[in-house]
Order: structure tokens, then sequence, then C-alpha cells
């Protein structure tokens, strides 16, 4: 028989969303896939009518705070894609530093191979 005890349900959700959050503070993207199915059987032994309303407003603000991290993620995985594309592409610059902390743009250097006939 499954147990319905709600509050050991929210016990565990919370500590799904915990393991979530340090999943995608880490940038461990494919372990999310893996809670997935989890969280769906913990969710669905929350269709009483019992569970404490303060517990399920906490359970809410965790997983609104999860997926602004992945909505952050994803923007910042599409900006690096973006960056890179560019430079690929040549319509930016890559600026770096030399030993001595002078900019230098590594993206407009001639070649250094010497042709000789």
């Amino acid at each position: 028989m499954a147990d319905t005890n709600p509050l050991k349900a929210i016990r565990a959700i919370e500590d799904l969303l915990k393991r979530e959050r340090a999943a995608i503070l880490a940038g461990d993207i494919d372990k999310l896939a893996v809670f997935a199915p989890e969280k769906e059987h913990l969710l669905s032994r929350l269709r009483t009518p019992e569970e404490p309303p303060l517990a399920l407003e906490k359970l809410r603000q965790q997983a609104d705070q999860n997926q602004q991290l992945l909505a952050a993620s994803a923007k910042g995985i599409r900006a690096a894609r973006q960056r890179l594309e560019a430079l690929i592409s040549g319509q930016s610059e890559l600026r770096t530093y030399t030993p001595e902390g002078r900019a230098r743009d590594l993206s407009k250097r001639g070649s250094r191979l010497e042709r000789k006939a």
C-alpha cells in the first residue's frame, strides 16, 4: 500500500527540490532528467486536501526559484553559443590580456606562418 502521509510527501519533495537546485548550480543538467520521474511520483502523493497551505506555498517558492535558475542557465548557454558563433564567423573580436596587462585583440592577428618558395 502506498504511503499517503502528506507531510512525508512534502518533506520528500523539499529534499528533491534541494537536490535539483544543487544540480542546477553545479551545472549537472543531465541529473535533472533523473529527478523528473521521482518528482512526478511525489507530486501524485499530494493529491489529497490535507496538505498544509503554508507547506505547499514553500514548495511552490522552491520550485519557482529552481525555474528561475534554469532560465538563467539557459540564457547564459545561449549567450555563450552566440559569442562562440560570432568568434568563429569572424564577426566579433576576441580580446585577451598580455602578461603585462595590456589588451590584445587576437581576432585580427596575422598568420605566423612564414612562406618560403
